[in-house]
């Protein structure tokens, strides 16, 4: 947007503001106050000639004509981005679809605006059309996919692949993971120094640590206590990644399976 019409969408925006203030809003564009009032004063003298504003004791008011210019200067834009979105639609489907939305209101409110978008936009309500054809032809092409998908993920399944899933790390994860665990040594692989040093039964020195009976769930204990601290916990078959209160726990379909309604 030029300077000009800057302007003159603040003066719209604040109809009735005084010089002083309009300065100041302004001046941050230059790099001395003498290039920004001479600037200013010269921009306020063509919309005043022109009819776009209208100076009433050091305060400017917006007029229709200048309502009109601004309105205008903004739906230009938003032919703009249609023309420049339509030539690749389906890559910028939900902005166009804004856009128009924009568009047909504002139109039909305002004569000029209208008319002005029929000026410069550089599509047509046949290519509209075309693009709900594109979005018909993607439609079908997508659900031939889910269904393709869908059977490849059925397959994996039975074939017992890699699986995984992400639940807030909790009480409950925790009570989980001690009776999953049924006895077994869990390791722990911690990645932050000062929830290491409140570990009591840990050398200051290790990362990784080897822990069976009671230590698990102190371990767990501590570890809920500190959830935004990162840890990775290992159990046979099972590894479980903790990271800002979140838990995303990694096994084979069947195991994760178990695990879950265990």
């Amino acid at each position: 947007m030029t300077f000009s019409n800057s302007v003159l969408l603040i003066i719209k925006q604040n109809n009735g503001i005084d010089h002083n203030d309009l300065f100041a809003r302004i001046s941050s564009r230059y790099k001395n106050h003498s290039s920004a009032n001479s600037a200013l004063s010269r921009t306020l003298k063509n919309q005043i000639s022109f009819g776009l504003i209208k100076n009433e004791n050091h305060h400017y008011f917006i007029t229709d004509k200048g309502l009109a210019s601004i309105s205008i200067e903004m739906k230009e834009k938003l032919v703009l981005k249609l023309n420049e979105n339509l030539k690749n639609p389906l890559n910028n489907i939900e902005e166009i679809v804004q856009h128009l939305i924009v568009l047909t209101q504002r139109s039909s409110l305002d004569s000029y605006l209208l008319i002005n978008a029929k000026e410069n936009a550089s599509f047509t309500i046949s290519d509209i059309q075309n693009v709900r054809k594109e979005i018909t032809k993607e439609k079908a092409f997508l659900k031939k996919m889910d269904s393709l998908i869908k059977f490849q993920e059925e397959k994996l399944k039975i074939l017992d692949f890699n699986d995984s899933i992400e639940v807030n790390f909790d009480e409950e994860l925790a009570r989980k993971v001690i009776k999953y665990s049924s006895e077994q040594k869990i390791v722990f692989e911690l990645y932050d120094g000062e929830l290491i040093g409140k570990i009591p039964f840990l050398n200051k020195k290790q990362s990784e640590i080897i822990l069976e009976g009671e230590q698990i769930k102190q371990m767990f204990d501590l570890l809920l206590e500190n959830k935004l601290c990162e840890a990775t916990i290992y159990i046979p078959k099972l590894k479980i990644r903790l990271m800002r209160g979140r838990a995303k726990i990694f096994a084979s379909y069947s195991v994760l399976r178990n695990f879950l309604e265990n």
